[in-house]
C-alpha cells in the first residue's frame, strides 16, 4: 500500500515547468504590495527602476527561495519580501554590470540596456535605488513581532552575499583578472559573483524562521547550485544565441575572459558541469521532500537559456 501511494504521488506531480510557472505567479503577484514607489518629482527613476525590473527573466532566485520554503513546509507568504529584495539586488546588479565601464552590453533579456534607454546616469541611479529600497523592503517586512530576529538576520546574510564578500567581490574579481589564471580563482570567483546571492536566496526561508534543522544541506545544495549556474552560463555564452539569451554572446572569448570554457575548453567544461549537478543532487536528497529542487537542478543543467 505504501509503494502504491508514493506512486500516485509521484505521479500526481505536475511538471516542473508548470511548477515553476505557478511560483513565478506568486512571486509576480505578491510583490505589488512592495515594490517602491517615489514622488512626482522624481518619476523618472520609477520607471527607468521598473523597466529593468519587470523586463522578464526567470526569476530564478525567488523561485528558489519559495522552493525551498515549501520543501520544508515554511510560510510563502513570509519570505515574499525577502525574495523580491533578493530580485531588486540581482536586477540591480544587471542594470550595472551592462554599463560601458563594465560588461559593455546593449542588450539584456531581448530589450535595450537600462543605460541604451535612460541614460547611463539614471542608469546608475536605477541600480543605486533598486539596492537601497531591497534592503528597506526586507528590514520592514513581514510586519510580524515573531519575525523580527530572523528578518535581522536576514537583511544581514543578504547584506554580505550582495557585498565584497560576496556578488560585488565576485565581480572585482572578475575584472581585475589576469593574476591569477587558474581553477581555485574561477571557483572563488563564481562562488562569490553568482553564487552568494543563489545560497541567501536558498537559506532565506530557514532563517527568517530561525529553523536551522537542514541549513547545512540546504547550503551544500545552493552552493553547488550557484556553481552549476555559472558554469552552465559560460557554456551557454559558447553554444547559444543572443536571440534565446537576451543578451550578447562569444563576449567572454573575445575578451579572453576567464570562464571554464576558456579554461579547460568546451567539453571538459560540460564534464565538470555534471560533477557538480551530481553534487548538488546528492546535497537535495538529504533535504525533505526534495523532489522539485532535484528537478531544478536538472534543469539549470540542462537550460538552453
Amino acid at each position: 500500500m505504501k509503494a502504491k501511494a508514493g506512486l500516485k504521488t509521484k505521479m500526481s506531480r505536475m511538471s516542473l515547468s508548470d511548477y515553476l510557472e505557478k511560483k513565478r505567479e506568486f512571486f509576480e503577484k505578491g510583490l505589488k504590495n512592495f515594490f517602491p514607489s517615489t514622488f512626482n518629482e522624481a518619476s523618472i527613476i520609477q520607471k527607468s527602476m521598473e523597466y529593468s525590473f519587470f523586463a522578464g527573466g526567470k526569476r530564478f532566485r525567488p523561485v528558489l527561495a519559495l522552493t525551498v520554503c515549501e520543501a520544508l513546509g515554511k510560510d510563502k507568504e513570509d519570505i515574499l519580501p525577502a525574495c523580491l529584495a533578493i530580485e531588486m539586488i540581482h536586477t540591480y546588479s544587471l542594470i550595472h554590470d551592462d554599463l560601458p565601464a563594465m560588461d559593455n552590453d546593449d542588450f539584456r533579456r531581448g530589450k535595450p540596456s537600462n543605460h541604451k534607454v535612460f541614460g547611463e546616469g539614471m542608469a546608475i541611479l536605477a541600480g543605486d535605488g533598486l539596492l537601497t529600497e531591497a534592503f528597506y523592503i526586507a528590514a520592514r517586512y513581514p510586519e510580524k513581532d515573531n519575525l523580527v530576529k530572523g528578518k535581522l538576520d536576514f537583511v544581514k546574510e543578504l547584506a554580505n552575499a550582495a557585498g565584497i564578500r560576496g556578488m560585488v567581490g565576485g565581480q572585482v574579481m572578475d575584472i581585475d583578472q589576469g593574476k591569477e589564471f587558474n581553477e581555485d580563482y574561477l571557483i572563488k570567483l563564481h562562488m562569490a559573483k553568482t553564487g552568494a546571492m543563489i545560497r541567501v536566496s536558498a537559506l532565506a526561508p530557514l532563517i527568517i524562521s530561525e529553523d536551522y534543522t537542514y541549513f547545512s544541506q540546504v547550503e551544500s545544495y545552493a552552493s553547488s547550485l550557484g556553481l552549476l549556474f555559472q558554469i552552465t552560463d559560460d557554456i551557454l555564452d559558447v553554444e547559444s544565441s543572443k536571440d534565446k539569451l537576451g543578451k550578447t554572446t562569444g563576449k567572454d572569448i573575445e575578451q579572453n575572459k576567464l570562464t571554464f570554457v576558456t579554461l579547460f575548453g568546451l567539453d571538459e567544461a560540460k564534464k565538470k558541469a555534471k560533477e557538480v549537478l551530481d553534487k548538488a543532487v546528492g546535497y537535495a536528497e538529504k533535504i525533505p521532500d526534495s523532489y522539485y529542487l532535484i528537478e531544478l537542478a536538472k534543469y539549470i543543467f540542462s537550460r538552453d537559456k
